[in-house]
């Protein structure tokens, strides 16, 4: 039997690459999501729903389900019966799936973080010429607020594995089979992840484009998933963090008109710097993963027959 190698960001070739599979799926991914909805009304009652139904809000949480667990769910179904490809194919190229990973990389996430978030304050104090946090004063939460965050936090592992495995695992493949430039393809991912996080402004956006490009640099390096993974997971509680613990009045200071070099710097700072250091420390340890960096057909062939 002819085996041909194959790089992570190649593993839709292990299944169907038509574009009617594409709209199934999108379809399929729908679908769940509007069944999840359903039966959430049929316990909480509709009364509510339909008082404050909004169809322009409807159709855009239609469009924007990918990186849910409906998307998780939604893609299963469709590599079992649609692309007719291993599920875990979105998440690594040997198939299969790390949780020891996933922990490395939120462990390792959070000190690079924590630099850069240090390099912001000094750039701040610099810049106003006054000692200064620029996320605001620090405020104890109560007990509401703590466990709206805790329960936050557990579901972040969960929201950042559906968000990853749809734009670094399916869409990354999907587009590589029609681009072939692998920056474009990076490019096209980022954009989608800006764009799908509609709670920010376009300051925001600009540094989730940045740190699009930071999770698919170590995703397609890595030839897996999982450290991107840990990385988002640890950058949301950070996120989380800082809503909750520093939500007080914001320094006189930072009334100072923002410019646009003040965005470019926190673009590279907050978005950029964290998975620089973080590349550069598995680049200087060769703490990547040691696998074969290819998948063959073969491998996974006996399993596609089966499913028909």
């Amino acid at each position: 039997m002819k085996t041909e190698p194959y790089a992570f960001i190649d593993l839709a070739k292990l299944g169907r690459t038509d574009w009617w599979t594409t709209v199934l799926t999108l379809l399929v991914i729908a679908f769940i999501s509007i069944l999840s909805t359903l039966s959430v009304l049929a316990f909480t009652g509709w009364s509510v729903y339909i008082t404050h139904f909004n169809a322009a809000a409807q159709a855009k949480g239609l469009l924007f389900s990918g990186g849910t667990f409906a998307g998780v769910l939604g893609l299963w179904i469709a590599c079992r019966f649609i692309l007719r490809r291993p599920f875990r194919s979105l998440i690594s190229v040997d198939l299969t799936f790390s949780v020891r990973r996933c922990l490395f990389g939120a462990a390792l996430f959070l000190p690079v973080n924590l630099m850069a978030l240090a390099a912001i304050t000094l750039y701040a104090s610099a810049r106003d010429g006054a000692w200064m946090l620029p996320f605001g004063h620090f405020r104890v939460p109560d007990g509401s607020q703590i466990f709206v965050a805790t329960a936050a936090i557990v579901a972040f592992p969960f929201l950042a594995f559906a968000e990853e495995l749809f734009f670094r695992g399916w869409l990354t493949q999907l587009l590589r089979q029609y681009v072939r430039i692998r920056f474009v393809v990076v490019a096209i991912v980022a954009l989608a992840f800006a764009v799908y996080h509609t709670q920010y402004d376009f300051h925001m956006k600009a540094v989730l484009f940045a740190t699009s490009f930071g999770l698919s640099a170590l995703s397609l390096r890595d030839q897996r998933l999982e450290l991107a993974v840990g990385a988002h997971t640890m950058l949301n509680i950070c996120v989380a963090f800082e809503l909750l613990c520093f939500r007080g009045t914001w320094h006189p200071q930072t009334s100072a008109p923002v410019t646009t070099c003040d965005w470019v710097i926190l673009v590279l700072l907050k978005g950029i710097l964290p998975f620089t250091l973080m590349y550069l420390f598995l680049q200087k340890t060769n703490g990547w993963t040691r696998l074969r960096l290819a998948t063959n057909v073969a491998t996974v062939r006996p399993a596609r027959i089966s499913a028909n």
